[in-house]
C-alpha cells in the first residue's frame, strides 16, 4: 500500500505524511496544480501543502493491503487491483474509489509481502548485532565484561554471587590487594545496566574521590559527579538553597569528610532514597559497644537504612576484629543482627554468616608473586651524623607527657627526615642547626637513590619512592633531577586532586618519569602494581603504614616479585625498628588486616623511643612481636573462614573463565566497524590496534542513542591494549559508542527485510524470521509447505554461510509472491513480531548436478550462532 510520490496529484488521491504518521491516511479534496488541500479524517484536520512537497507519499491499494468501505466502515483485504477496480480476498470485485486505504502495517512480514527489500549488508549487520548481543550475555557474565580490567575469576564469582541476591547488601572483605574496588564496580555496573539501581552514591576518603571518579569513567564507562563545596554552591544557585543535591546528581561521589562536616547531607541523601550505596574503606566506620558510633558510622547508617542496595568494602578480616566486622553486618542486615546481639556467642556457636559476604584470600587464588626485601646496608659517614642528630634530639628535656611525645616525634624526624626536622624544631642552638644542615647534606640514602636513578631510567624501570614528609620529597626531587638528570614525578597532600591524578597518569606512561616520590597520601587506595620496585626512603614507626605502602605494589595483577628496598642503619634506634619489622616478616608477606596488633606495635615503638634508650635490645619488643605473630597465625588459619557461605576456591577458576567467549572482542570489533562504516561514520585505523571513529557531518544516520553528533572517539577493541593504554577508550560492553551502534542495529529501520540465496543439499524455498526474546535471540525457518526447518536456520545464520547475489525484482514481482509469503507467515510463532525476516532459496549444487533429499530436523526454533 505504498508507492513513489506522484508527480501530478489529482482530487481523490490518497496519501500519507512521511514525517508525521500520526495524521493517518489523507485524501486530496482540491488542487490547483501548485497547491493541495488534504483532509486527514483520523486526525480531524484539513491541511494545505505545496504540490511538490517531499513529505507527501502516495498510498495505493496493493495486494495484501487493508482498506475500509467509506459508506459502511467494513474493513477488507485487497487481493489484487486493476483498472480502477479491486478484487478482495473474499471474492468481491469493487470500485476502488469506494475504498479508503487503512494505515500501513509496517511489520517486517508486511514489508516483505509488499516487496520492500532492504540491503542485504544491512540485514547481515543486524544479524551480526543480534548474534553479538547473545554472545555478550556470556552465560550471565556479560555485564561484567565491559570494564577496562583484567578478568580475574574470583572477582567475577564474587560479583555474580552478590547480584543474585535482591536487594544486594554485601560486605566485600577480600584480603588487601585482591581487587575489592573492581568487584564493587562490577556489581554497580550490573545493577545500573539492569535497571535495579539508578540513584547511586559512593562514599570514600577525600584522598580517593578523584581516583574513584577516574576509575568509574576510564574503566567502567560510568559518569559520576563529585559532591564538594563548589558543586553544592552550583546546586544552590541554580535550584535554590534548600534543594536536595542528590535529586540533581543521581550518580555521585562524596567524601567522608564532606559527609561528616555537613550532617544535613546525610539526611538529604537518606531522604532522596539511594538505590545503591557504596562505602569504601569501611573500617573507618567505628561503633564501640554501647556507643552510637563515630560520625562516619552515624552518617552512613542513616543512608544505608533508607537505601535499597549497599556495598561495604573493608580489608579487616573477621579473625582480627570480629566486633568491627559484625558492626558492618548490622548496617547490611539489621534484622538478623540486632543491637543487643552477642557477637562472641555467635562465633562460639559457629553459626554461618548470612549469604552477604565475600572474603577471598591470596591462598584461595593461588597466591601472588612474592615480596622480596632488599636491605640496603651503607657504611657511610652520613649515618654517624644521623646517629649524632638522633642522640641530640633524645637528650632534650621532656618532663611532661606532651613534651615526651614531642621529643619522640623529633627523634623520628632525626632518623627519618632531617629536612622535616629543620622545619619543625623551632628555636634551637646554632650547633644543632649546623648539625641538621650537615646531616641533610650528607644523608647516605639520598646518595644511594641518586646513584641508582640513572640505571632505573635507562632500563625503563618504574620506581616508587615513599617518604614521610614533603620536605624530604622536595629535597630528594631537587637532588635527583640536578645530579642524576632524571625526570621525577611527585605526589603529596598539598597538590590538588586533579594535579595528583595528572602526576600518576604521567608516571604510568612509558616515556613518563621513571621515579615517583610520594608522601603517605599516596599510600591509600592508589594502585602502582606496574612499578618495578618500591623504595622505603624512611621507615615509619607504625607497621600498618609500611604495609599500606607495600600494598600499593603488592596487588592482584602483578606479574613480577615485589621488590622492597629499605635502609638498614649500622646502629641506633632506627636499626632496632628495622630489626623488629624484619622479625615480623613485613618485607616477606602481607600483614594486612592486623590493624589492632600493628597499632600495638606502633604504640610500643613510640613508648620505647621516649624512654631514652639509645639502641634498645630486641627483647624490648618481645611481647608485641609475639602478639603480632599470633595474630598473623590466626589470620593464616582463617579460623572463621568457614563461616562465610560458598567461598571462592581456586578450582573454580577454569569453569568461570570458560564462560567468557574468547571471540567476544573480535566480534565486537567486526560488528561495530562494519555498522559504523555503513552509517557513514569516519573511521581511521591507528597504530596499536586502535581506531578513531567519528559521528561526523557525513553520517547517514541522524541519531545514535547516547552519542552526540560530531563526537569523536579514539579507542581499541582489544582488552590487553585498553588496560595498558588508559588514555584511549575501550570499545566494549557499556561504552556509549558500542551501545549506541548496537541499539541502532537492533531498533533502527535498516536491515529488517531481506532475500537470501545460498548453496545447499536440496532445492528449497522458505521463510526465516529472527526473534529477540529478552537476552535470547532465535531464528525460526520454515519451508514453503510450512514445515519448521531448524537445520536451515542454522545454515542461514552461520557466520561461514556466503549468500549469493539475487535480483529482488525477479523474486517479488511474481504473481503469487504476497500470497506465498502470507501463507508461510501463518506458521510462524503467533503473537510475536519478528526483529527481521528473510525469504530464502536453497539451491542444490552437488557434484553430480542432482538434487539431494529433504533434510530432517526438530520443530524447535534455532538459536543464532
Amino acid at each position: 500500500m505504498t508507492g513513489e510520490r506522484q508527480r501530478m496529484w489529482k482530487t481523490g488521491d490518497h496519501l500519507s505524511h512521511r514525517y508525521n504518521p500520526d495524521l493517518g491516511p489523507g485524501r486530496i479534496v482540491s488542487t490547483d496544480g501548485r497547491g493541495l488541500t488534504v483532509q486527514f479524517p483520523e486526525a480531524g484536520k484539513v491541511l494545505n501543502f505545496s504540490a511538490d512537497a517531499d513529505a507527501l507519499v502516495a498510498l495505493q491499494l496493493v495486494p495484501g493491503s487493508e482498506a475500509r468501505f467509506e459508506e459502511t466502515g467494513e474493513v477488507v483485504t485487497v487481493e489484487s487491483s486493476d483498472n480502477g477496480f479491486c478484487l478482495l480476498t473474499d471474492g468481491r470485485r469493487v470500485d476502488a474509489n469506494k475504498l479508503w486505504p487503512m494505515p500501513l502495517r509496517d511489520t517486517p512480514i508486511d514489508r516483505l509481502e509488499r516487496g520492500e527489500i532492504d540491503s542485504f549488508i544491512d540485514f547481515s549487520n543486524r544479524l551480526d548485532g543480534l548474534r553479538l548481543a547473545r554472545l555478550r550475555e556470556a552465560d550471565g557474565l556479560g555485564s561484567f565484561l565491559g570494564g577496562r580490567i583484567h578478568l580475574f575469576p574470583h572477582q567475577l564469582y564474587c560479583a555474580e554471587r552478590a547480584c543474585l541476591t535482591d536487594p544486594v547488601r554485601w560486605l566485600l572483605a577480600d584480603e588487601v590487594g585482591l581487587g575489592k574496588t573492581v568487584e564493587a564496580c562490577l556489581i554497580m555496573n550490573r545493577l545500573i545496566h539492569t535497571g535495579r539501581a539508578e540513584r547511586t552514591l559512593v562514599v570514600v576518603p577525600e584522598t580517593l574521590t578523584l581516583q574513584w571518579l577516574g576509575e568509574l569513567w576510564r574503566k567502567h564507562h560510568q559518569v559520576f559527579v563529585l559532591i564538594d563545596g563548589r558543586r553544592l554552591r552550583d546546586v544552590a544557585r541554580e535550584y535554590g538553597r534548600n534543594f536536595n543535591p542528590f535529586d540533581v546528581h543521581r550518580k555521585a561521589i562524596i567524601s567522608y569528610e564532606m559527609l561528616t562536616e555537613r550532617p544535613s547531607l546525610a539526611r538529604k541523601a537518606a531522604k532522596a532514597g539511594i538505590d545503591l550505596l557504596v562505602v569504601d574503606e569501611a573500617h573507618h566506620l567505628k561503633r564501640p559497644p554501647r556507643r552510637p558510633g563515630n560520625r562516619e558510622y552515624r552518617a552512613v547508617a542513616q543512608i544505608a537504612k533508607q537505601g535499597r542496595n549497599v556495598l561495604l568494602l573493608t580489608a579487616t578480616p573477621m579473625e582480627d576484629d570480629a566486633h568491627g566486622f559484625f558492626r558492618l553486618l548490622q548496617l547490611l542486615r539489621p534484622d538478623e543482627f540486632p543491637p543487643d546481639m552477642s557477637f562472641k556467642n555467635r562465633l562460639r556457636q559457629r553459626i554461618p554468616l548470612p549469604p552477604c559476604t565475600s572474603s577471598t584470600r591470596r591462598i584461595d587464588i593461588g597466591g601472588l608473586p612474592p615480596r622480596v626485601g632488599v636491605p640496603i646496608d651503607l657504611d657511610d659517614p652520613g649515618w654517624r651524623l644521623m646517629r649524632k642528630l638522633e642522640n641530640r634530639m633524645r637528650a632534650r628535656p621532656a618532663k611532661k607527657p606532651s613534651m615526651r611525645k614531642r621529643k619522640a616525634d623529633l627523634v623520628w624526624r632525626a632518623v627519618a627526615s632531617p629536612a622535616a626536622l629543620a622545619e619543625t624544631i623551632g628555636r634551637t642552638d646554632q650547633n644543632t642547626k649546623d648539625l641538621i644542615a650537615e646531616t641533610i647534606e650528607a644523608d647516605p640514602r639520598v646518595k644511594w637513590v641518586i646513584g641508582e636513578a640513572r640505571g632505573w631510567a635507562k632500563r625503563g624501570e618504574k620506581t616508587l619512592v615513599f617518604v614521610a614528609h614533603k620536605a624530604t620529597l622536595e629535597l630528594l626531587r631537587e637532588r635527583i633531577e640536578k645530579q642524576a638528570a632524571v625526570r621525577v614525578g611527585i605526589f603529596h597532600e598539598d597538590l590538588s586532586s586533579e594535579r595528583r591524578d595528572i602526576e600518576v597518569a604521567r608516571f604510568r606512561l612509558d616515556d613518563g618519569p621513571s621515579i615517583l616520590i610520594s608522601t603517605e597520601c599516596g599510600g591509600e587506595g592508589r594502585n602502582f602494581e606496574f612499578c618495578h620496585r618500591l623504595v622505603l626512603f624512611d621507615l615509619p614507626w607504625h607497621p600498618a603504614v609500611v604495609e599500606q605502602r607495600i600494598g600499593r605494589l603488592d596487588r592482584i595483577g602483578r606479574t613480577i616479585p615485589t621488590e622492597i628496598a629499605y635502609f638498614r642503619p649500622p646502629g641506633g634506634f632506627a636499626r632496632a625498628v628495622v630489626a623488629l619489622y624484619e622479625a615480623m616478616g613485613i618485607f616477606e608477606e602481607p600483614l594486612g588486616g592486623l590493624g589492632r596488633e600493628l597499632g600495638q606495635v606502633a604504640q610500643e615503638v613510640t613508648t620505647v623511643a621516649m624512654a631514652n634508650m639509645n639502641e634498645p635490645k630486641r627483647k624490648v619488643f618481645t611481647k608485641v612481636l609475639h602478639e603480632a605473630r599470633q595474630a598473623r597465625s590466626r589470620v593464616r588459619r582463617a579460623a572463621y573462614h568457614e563461616l562465610h557461605r560458598d567461598p571462592y576456591r581456586a578450582e573454580m577458576a577454569e569453569g568461570i573463565l570458560a564462560r567468557v567467549p574468547p571471540q567476544l572482542d573480535k566480534l565486537t570489533e567486526d560488528v561495530v566497524l562494519r555498522a559504523a562504516a555503513r552509517f557513514g561514520f569516519g573511521i581511521t585505523e591507528q597504530s596499536g590496534n586502535s581506531y578513531i571513529i567519528e559521528f561526523g557531518r557525513e553520517a547517514l544516520v541522524d541519531h545514535i542513542p547516547g552519542v552526540k553528533a560530531g563526537k569523536k572517539f579514539t579507542g581499541t577493541f582489544n582488552r590487553e591494549e585498553a588496560v595498558e593504554r588508559e588514555t584511549i577508550s575501550f570499545f566494549a560492553n557499556g561504552h556509549p559508542l558500542v551501545e549506541g551502534i548496537l541499539a541502532e542495529l537492533e531498533d533502527g529501520p535498516r536491515g529488517r527485510v531481506s532475500l537470501m540465496q545460498v548453496a545447499g543439499d536440496e532445492d528449497i524455498f522458505g521463510l526465516m524470521a529472527i526473534y529477540k526474546r529478552g537476552p535470547v535471540v532465535q531464528a525460526f525457518a520454515i519451508d514453503k509447505h510450512g514445515e519448521p526447518r531448524p537445520d536451515l536456520a542454522r545454515l542461514l545464520t552461520s557466520q561461514s554461510t556466503r549468500p549469493e547475489r539475487v535480483d529482488a525484482k525477479k523474486w517479488t514481482r511474481q504473481a503469487a509472491w504476497a500470497k506465498g509469503i502470507r501463507r508461510m507467515a501463518q506458521h510462524l510463532p503467533k503473537g510475536e513480531v519478528p526483529q527481521a525476516v528473510t525469504a530464502f532459496r536453497i539451491v542444490a549444487r552437488n557434484k553430480n548436478g542432482q538434487k539431494n533429499g529433504k533434510g530432517n530436523g526438530a520443530k524447535a526454533p534455532t538459536k543464532i550462532g
